[in-house]
């Protein structure tokens, strides 16, 4: 089970922040685009795992991004908000709207995998799953010595999290929180938050 996931965490495109973190059955790996085209980087990576046919398949990715738009654009009777999905009022999350074209790569990286790859997409936001597992831990310009530190918090709580290095910059650690929230899910340990009609977020 361990191998059939991974969590991204999800950057603009030729920036070299998409990070992917998946777990070998071993140990934790992290994947970075190096301003690539991110989107290709994920498409060509899941290909060439999914090759080896040694290993289960990779089945589900578990996105740092916006996969769905607020129901207003959609016309469903009961949504008003504009720039909110229910899951970002809920979060406090950045609206999909502002995150403009971020959002809709997600979305059509998600119909891609989908359709052409048969693998589910699901999105997941780290913050939200750290202010649970790692309380008053967790800011966005953590060093490398205190994500050292918060990983040995995480693997208290995980037994399974092993490392075969430590996070060495924000986005790499983000892409293991957004794993975890896909362990927690996995293993029936998650919670939803959102409207299924409009766009859900695991944490």
């Amino acid at each position: 089970m361990l191998s059939t996931f991974t969590g991204i965490d999800y950057g603009s495109k030729t920036s070299g922040n998409t990070v992917v973190c998946y777990h070998d059955g071993r140990a934790i790996h992290f994947y970075e685009a190096d301003k690539k085209d991110a989107d290709l980087f994920i498409i060509d990576w899941i290909s060439k795992y999914n090759l080896d046919q040694n290993r289960p398949a990779l089945t589900t990715i578990f996105l740092d991004a916006p996969l769905s738009l607020p129901a207003v654009y959609q016309s469903i009777v009961g949504f008003s908000n504009y720039h909110y999905r229910q899951c970002d009022v809920a979060l406090k999350a950045m609206s999909p709207m502002f995150l403009g074209g971020l959002t809709a790569r997600a979305m059509e990286l998600k119909q891609h995998l989908q359709d052409k790859m048969n693998v589910e997409t699901y999105e997941v936001y780290p913050k939200a799953i750290a202010q649970i597992l790692l309380p008053d831990h967790y800011h966005k310009k953590l060093t490398t010595n205190e994500m050292e530190a918060l990983c040995g918090m995480l693997s208290r709580a995980i037994p399974e999290l092993c490392l075969a290095e430590y996070p060495k910059t924000q986005h790499q650690f983000d892409a293991l929180l957004a794993w975890v929230s896909g362990y927690r899910f996995l293993n029936q340990q998650h919670l939803i938050f959102g409207d299924i009609q409009e766009g859900i977020i695991i944490v």
